[in-house]
């Protein structure tokens, strides 16, 4: 199969001539993965990570020679578990139409006809790849599970849906949902998730306002006071509570703004990170036909408390590319090691 398909493209009008000429399709997140998590590099291997508990109370009124004895604190671990995952593309310069001038072959300098790396019209294959990688990071980190079914196997996946693009590891939702479960004291019911179909999934009006409330009242005080905490939402959520922003009057913790041409959504002074992502994903990876699994979900956490590992910051965005001379073939190779943790539970409270 070709990596460039231009079956739809008309050959015979002017066509675009130029790599500006070509508009590709946006991608669903191309945020970088540091503003959303604390990335932990050098793992490449099962690597320890060790949480010391707190000490309790100190100090009591001396009596005789002997000291007080006071309480430990206990030590407890969790692994990172990196998983190698890679992929190619191939590309044939034979592929391409012969009257397609976006990739000029008159103007080739390359003695060889079929080389096309380095040219600026592979470039644009290159970008494509580039911030597709990224786009696939952010949904692995959240979406990945190595148990992953699909519906007509009781699972949440959508029927059809290859699942080994999402069981290399667990990701954090997966992670979430069993640290912070719908008996914990830092879950947050989210009523409209249990709906019978899309219709009856859809939030009441101010249902974030009360949601996003109820997130703040359950979280640890370490959590409510830490600097770099921030509620992930996913549209449905944040699109909620803007609408109630338009027509209350909260306060001035309760606000969005526009800061260098971008909007920052704020509850009560904590800045709430919209996850456009998420929503497509749900949609188009956790549909069964009548309803989407937990449509609507905000996770109330730090960026530290949801890192991901990886043995190389850079090998999760480098592509390896190069030309055989025998296929004829220009080549795009991606290698990299990944996963995801959960750290504390106390620092996350999840509505779902």
């Amino acid at each position: 199969m070709a990596l460039v398909n231009a079956d739809n493209l008309t050959l015979n009008p002017r066509e675009a001539e130029t790599v500006s000429g070509v508009i590709f399709s946006r991608v669903y997140n191309d945020s970088d993965l540091q503003e959303f998590h604390d990335i932990e590099t050098g793992i490449d291997v099962s690597t320890q990570i060790a949480f010391a508990g707190r000490l309790g109370l100190l100090g009591k009124k001396a009596v005789g020679c002997t000291p007080n004895e006071a309480g430990g604190f206990e030590l407890t671990e969790k692994y990172w578990t990196p998983v190698l995952e890679d992929f190619r593309l191939s590309h044939c310069q034979a592929d391409m139409p012969a009257l397609l001038k976006l990739f000029k072959k008159s103007k080739r300098i390359n003695p060889d006809f079929f080389d096309a790396v380095g040219t600026e019209e592979f470039g644009v294959i290159i970008s494509a790849v580039e911030s597709a990688m990224l786009e696939n990071m952010h949904r692995k980190i959240w979406f990945n599970d190595t148990t992953a079914e699909t519906v007509d196997n009781n699972g949440v996946f959508t029927n059809g849906t290859d699942l080994d693009y999402f069981n290399s590891f667990d990701g954090l939702f997966k992670q979430i949902f069993a640290e912070v479960p719908t008996t914990a004291s830092n879950y947050v019911s989210i009523d409209k998730n249990a709906g019978v179909d899309y219709a009856s999934q859809a939030l009441a009006e101010d249902a974030a306002l009360d949601i996003f409330e109820k997130m703040v009242t359950a979280a640890d005080e370490r959590l409510v006071s830490a600097d770099d905490a921030y509620i992930l939402a996913s549209r449905s959520l944040a699109d909620n509570y803007r609408a109630t922003l338009r027509k209350k009057n909260l306060g001035s913790g309760f606000l969005e703004v526009v800061e260098e041409g971008r909007p920052r959504l704020f509850f009560d002074g904590i800045e709430v990170k919209v996850r456009y992502d998420w929503d497509r994903y749900i949609k188009t990876y956790q549909d069964n036909g009548t309803i989407h699994n937990l449509p609507h979900r905000a996770v109330f956490t730090t960026k530290s408390n949801i890192p991901v590992g990886t043995l190389s910051d850079e090998d999760l965005s480098k592509l390896d590319v190069f030309y055989d001379k025998t296929l004829k073939t220009n080549i795009m190779d991606a290698a990299y090691t990944i996963d995801a943790k959960h750290l504390e539970s106390y620092m996350t409270v999840a509505a779902y």
